[in-house]
């Protein structure tokens, strides 16, 4: 049923509450999102989902299973692990359903209509503007975070967040009618690996680091 997955990631948010003894509603900025509190179960992930032996890489964020450091690979500074921590900590979770390769709104993810708050659209706007602006250039920041070309739209990119997370983003064209456009879609299955709220984040996620890689 449709509750089942929004029940079955609700019962780990209150664990996590339970477990920190916190009685208010915590968000991504929390302070016990930390390696410290995490590490353990994050590097479950090793040879897991796709994932390699050392690290995960978070669109070109990358964090070393040994230490918890963060690798920012397009500066190759290091950055604070923090932000990725709740990411990881629930894809430690994950239902293991396989990719569906069936591409759907974030609002048509089971589950989605008691988390439309999640995603918010406009994230992806800067997306639009550079490619109005200058699309080949951000097209090759795409394709420094591993994005595949697809065949939607008049342009489309497969872009792994994780190797089981997968999204896609779309891009039309302006014509006589629309202004040019972009449409972020996910994987059906994504929300077997990470719930609503770390999958909305995406979009700005995504948005930012390719912003960034430009």
């Amino acid at each position: 049923m449709v509750d089942e997955i929004i029940e079955y990631w609700a019962s780990l948010a209150r664990e996590l509450a339970s477990r920190f003894n916190i009685h208010d509603d915590f968000d991504m900025s929390s302070e016990f999102w930390n390696w410290d509190n995490f590490s353990e179960e994050i590097r479950g992930l090793k040879n897991n989902y796709g994932i390699g032996n050392d690290y995960v890489d978070i669109l070109g964020l990358r964090v070393d299973f040994e230490t918890g450091e963060t690798l920012d690979t397009l500066t190759n500074t290091k950055t604070n692990t923090s932000r990725v921590i709740p990411h990881l900590y629930y894809h430690t979770k994950s239902q293991d359903m396989g990719v569906a390769n069936e591409w759907v709104k974030f609002n048509a993810l089971s589950g989605s209509w008691a988390c439309r708050y999640s995603f918010d659209e406009k994230d992806v706007n800067a997306l639009t503007d550079a490619y109005v602006d200058n699309r080949e250039k951000l097209f090759e920041a795409l394709k420094r975070f591993g994005a595949k070309e697809a065949d939607f739209g008049d342009a489309s990119f497969e872009v792994s967040f994780l190797p089981m997370i997968k999204v896609l983003l779309v891009f039309e064209d302006a014509d006589e009618e629309f202004p040019a456009s972009v449409r972020l879609l996910y994987d059906k299955n994504s929300i077997y690996y990470m719930p609503h709220e770390q999958l909305g984040d995406i979009s700005w996620f995504l948005a930012s680091r390719v912003m960034k890689a430009m």
